[in-house]
């Protein structure tokens, strides 16, 4: 019978839940027109982490990926060099 008490109130806490997406962000993750993640326009180690994505994912048959024309990806002049 405890299980039927808590039905309703269960279903409708899931309908909420499931009408505003769950608590995720809802910032877009790549930069508007591009394949490019908003990270890698400010942080050196987001563009290495996506240079090694896309190199890892690399497929005959895969759309290359639309850098855009104002897509200005993160510098730095004082790291290391990486290893892609």
């Amino acid at each position: 019978m405890l299980h039927i008490k808590w039905m309703a109130p269960g279903a409708v806490a899931l309908g909420l839940l499931a009408a505003c997406g769950g608590g995720g962000s809802s910032e877009p993750q790549f930069v508007p027109g591009t394949g490019v993640p908003y990270g890698a326009q400010t942080r050196v180690d987001d563009v290495i982490a996506f240079a090694k994505a896309e190199i890892a994912n690399t497929s005959d048959s895969r759309d290359p990926v639309v850098l855009g024309d104002n897509t200005t990806l993160a510098t730095t002049d004082t790291d290391e060099p990486a290893d892609i």
